[in-house]
């Protein structure tokens, strides 16, 4: 008999997704450190990626924070736990997206292309670096520790929440 899904699988699904999308982005940036510049392609490949952590990523994060975050911390506490971990984690991502957006903007308006493609690498490479712990932390500690410590009515309620998200 099969497993049963984690009740956080419309989450970890989001993940396996977005891991795609920042391989995507990570390809992108290598190539514009080795050319040292930046073509139509990468530049539409960078509105993308601006585009996905806007409407896909941070809204992931909002629901967490709204729907995962609050009955853990009810039953767990916030400091000391995962769940302040994972809330810091958010907020740093949040900055990181608009330290990324920043550098995406300068690169329009640089004559010399080279600085704003260096600030784009270093903010996009600690993003995607972040999340693949953030993600691995999520699917190996908040979530097990979620199912552990949460009854079976509020496991219940996050998946209703997520299914309504």
């Amino acid at each position: 008999m099969a497993e049963p899904a984690s009740p956080f699988q419309r989450l970890l699904d989001d993940h396996d997704e977005f891991l795609e999308k920042l391989n995507e982005l990570e390809a992108v940036l290598d190539e514009m450190m080795n050319t040292r510049e930046a073509n139509d392609a990468n530049r539409e490949l960078l509105d993308e990626s601006i585009r996905f952590f806007e409407d896909d990523l941070l809204p992931h994060f909002a629901r967490e924070d709204a729907v995962v975050l609050p009955p853990l911390e009810a039953a767990i506490g916030r400091f000391g736990t995962l769940v302040n971990v994972v809330a810091y984690e958010h907020e740093e991502i949040r900055r990181e997206v608009a330290k990324f957006k920043e550098a995406r903007a300068e690169l329009e308006s640089a004559r010399d292309p080279w600085p704003s493609i260096q600030e784009l690498n270093r903010h996009g490479i600690f993003t995607i670096q972040f999340l693949w712990d953030h993600f691995r932390k999520e699917r190996t500690g908040l979530f097990p520790k979620a199912e552990k410590e949460l009854s079976a009515s509020e496991i219940a309620r996050i998946q209703a929440g997520l299914s309504g998200a």
